[in-house]
């Protein structure tokens, strides 16, 4: 007789649950890692323009040519405030995947532990049956002789 696990099928549910839980974790990453890598590019791409001001500055330059400029770190400071926004959201979507599926490996290893104390319930039983039975055998051989 081969050991069968009652909540088998839950088991089975739970660690799809796991595994569902696993994707969505490594897709808030990803997302994740693309916001925050956007937020950079606009932060470098504000400090070069902001050294490159500068130094124009020093040598000259025309009023339009300012005002341009201006522009332009306007621009990308409303875009940084953007991804900022963006990125935390990305952020906070990222730790309630990361929470959830802690929260479904614990459950699976409940299950799992459930699983691995009956299996070893079931192999006791099945040596003190058999064991049982070896000893009905050697008494019936001592009472034939």
């Amino acid at each position: 007789m081969s050991f069968q696990f009652t909540l088998q099928k839950v088991m089975e549910l739970k660690d799809h649950e796991k595994g569902d839980a696993e994707r969505a974790y490594t897709e808030s990453v990803k997302e994740f890692k693309k916001t925050a890598a956007q937020l950079y590019e606009f932060l470098k791409r504000k400090e070069e323009l902001m050294e490159e001001i500068e130094r124009k500055l020093t040598v000259g330059l025309s009023i339009s040519a300012i005002q341009f400029n201006e522009k332009t770190i306007s621009y990308l400071q409303s875009e940084i405030d953007r991804l900022q926004l963006s990125t935390q959201h990305a952020r906070k979507n990222m730790n309630e995947k990361e929470k959830y599926l802690m929260y479904k490996s614990i459950d699976l290893k409940k299950y799992e532990k459930m699983k691995e104390i009956k299996q070893g319930e079931f192999l006791q039983e099945e040596k003190r049956q058999e064991s049982k039975f070896l000893d009905d055998v050697s008494v019936q051989q001592f009472l034939r002789r």
